[in-house]
């Protein structure tokens, strides 16, 4: 049985963090958008901050769910 390496795709509804951030906030992906050069960036939404939403690009997200962290 041969196993080979898959980049994580995210989607809408999956929880993660900022690698380089101090802060260990855990955000919700709400939505994906494009920059001018066209690579695509997560709409975030703080998970214990109603009023917090930020984008940040997909590059710097690590997920929550394959650490076991949730």
């Amino acid at each position: 049985m041969r196993l080979k390496a898959v980049e994580k795709q995210f989607s809408a509804g999956d929880l993660v963090t900022i690698k380089n951030s101090r802060k260990e906030e855990r955000f919700c992906i709400i939505g994906f958008k494009y920059d001018e050069e066209h690579q695509p960036i997560a709409i975030l939404k703080a998970l214990y901050n109603e009023t917090c939403i930020i984008e940040k690009p997909v590059s710097e997200l690590k997920t929550l769910l394959i650490r076991g962290k949730l």
